[in-house]
């Protein structure tokens, strides 16, 4: 981009810098400069903490979480447990389960604590002027620096007959006093499958479209394959390869109407939701601040700085990873930066990938689809979970994990289904990131029995040299 008008940096600004938005690519850099004994004011349009602790990561987790404990009461006779009725949902009190775990993090007090910490906090919608100005409800402030975490809103597809006929997002699905009978999903990544395991769960008819050939597509084929038997083992109706191409009203009702593989079927459900991507809140004045963007979010360098040196960016407004520790991570880089002359970079060779179904999956690393596409030879090491002493005292048997790694054994990537995949992958994930052989985990004792005794022998299986 060209900027033609030149700005004059103030001599003496309101603040040392301006944090917008306060969920982890904003809040924990304001909270980190403010250590600094930097002068912060954070801007926030909607509720403090953004969107993982209100809409995202906490209340499905808790939901999910009680989708887990009915199918342990469901299977409670298994373990020589009498179940002397029927396990139902209370749905006023799954969600006010649900709204406790979203006030036990203390975002409610979001706005107190920043102000006790010393912290402006602005509300409202922030637009630059200039590259050192921005305005908030017509009122204007200046600073050194800038970081923007602006985050992401849901994209809404050009479907002929959504908008009119109507659609939910994952924050109206938190907020139901009861769900649907039947519910049609569209976007089979990790937000489509959470949401297909919760409802699913709780006896709603779910179908969960997705354009790709398989649901969580960026991850390696064996686990989208695995998710899709085990939703349809569970009643799930799963359509791959598929297009939703209109949908209709038809009384209270809905019609979506489906194309796999150039043949149409209409589906009737009672609901549509959308989970097929995010795009990044951009409408700041980026241009007015010399801030180059895409499509796809703000561009950063490996400091997190954007075109406008004295401008960072972190979160899931940067287009990359959109997970809110990554978010968390780039925050603490561009914070770092901003009064470090030596530099940190961001490294995101091991960011843990996860979705939290049944069972969970997790990821870090380089697939095999990307290794292939940039011609390097590698090997896979990959054994079942099922053998384990932990899965037969657990009765969960269905799972594996995978390991690839060069020709001379350091691992570049893997991938887990299992029980408590997200906890499972860091072990993983220091190895990648420090460049570990396999043979480090095979040589270190595992203990027993444990999900991870998995690793260890899917570690043997990789050749070293």
């Amino acid at each position: 981009m060209v900027y033609q008008t030149k700005h004059i940096k103030p001599k003496i600004p309101d603040y040392d810098v301006i944090v917008i938005g306060t969920g982890s690519g904003g809040g924990v850099g304001a909270h980190e400069l403010n250590k600094k004994g930097k002068k912060i004011a954070v801007i926030e349009q909607e509720k403090m903490g953004g969107e993982c602790p209100n809409y995202g990561c906490i209340p499905t987790k808790a939901l999910l979480q009680a989708a887990e404990t009915l199918r342990t009461i469901d299977k409670a006779a298994d373990f020589g447990i009498k179940n002397t009725g029927k396990a139902e949902i209370d749905y006023p009190a799954l969600k006010a389960w649900k709204d406790k775990a979203v006030y036990n993090t203390g975002t409610h007090a979001g706005e107190q604590n920043y102000k006790e910490d010393g912290m402006a906090v602005i509300k409202g919608h922030a637009h630059f002027i200039d590259p050192w100005t921005i305005s908030v409800k017509g009122k204007r402030y200046t600073a050194h620096n800038f970081l923007i975490a602006s985050g992401t809103h849901d994209v809404v597809p050009p479907i002929p007959g959504l908008v009119d006929t109507g659609y939910i997002g994952y924050r109206e699905a938190l907020e139901f006093e009861k769900p649907p009978k039947k519910l049609f999903i569209i976007g089979g990544g990790a937000i489509g499958c959470e949401f297909t395991e919760i409802f699913s769960t709780f006896g709603v008819e779910v179908h969960i479209a997705e354009f790709a050939g398989r649901l969580l597509a960026k991850e390696d084929s064996e686990i989208g394959e695995l998710i899709q038997a085990l939703f349809e083992s569970k009643g799930v109706h799963v359509h791959v390869d598929s297009k939703v191409v209109k949908v209709e009203k038809k009384g209270s009702q809905k019609i979506v109407t489906v194309e796999t593989n150039g043949s149409h079927h209409k589906v009737t459900v009672d609901e549509v939701m959308l989970a097929a991507g995010k795009a990044a809140n951009v409408d700041l004045g980026l241009d007015n601040a010399h801030v180059d963007f895409t499509k796809r979010g703000i561009t950063v360098n490996k400091e997190m700085q954007t075109s406008s040196p004295h401008i960072y960016a972190a979160g899931d407004v940067t287009g990359g990873y959109m997970f809110t520790h990554t978010a968390n991570y780039q925050s603490r880089i561009a914070a770092h930066n901003m009064t470090s002359n030596l530099k940190h970079v961001a490294d995101y060779r091991a960011v843990p990938r996860c979705v939290f179904i049944s069972p969970e999956v997790a990821a870090v690393g380089m697939t095999e689809a990307e290794l292939k596409e940039k011609g390097v030879k590698y090997q896979v090491g990959a054994v079942s979970t099922g053998w384990l002493g932990r899965a037969n005292t657990s009765q969960e048997d269905t799972g594996f994990v995978k390991i690839i790694a060069n020709q001379k054994g350091v691992i570049l990537g893997a991938s887990i289904v299992a029980p408590r995949a997200g906890e499972m992958i860091h072990e993983l994930t220091l190895a990648i990131q420090y460049k570990m052989k396999a043979s480090k985990i095979v040589y270190t004792i595992h203990a027993f029995p444990t999900w991870n005794q998995a690793i260890r022998s899917a570690a043997t299986k990789i050749k070293c040299r």
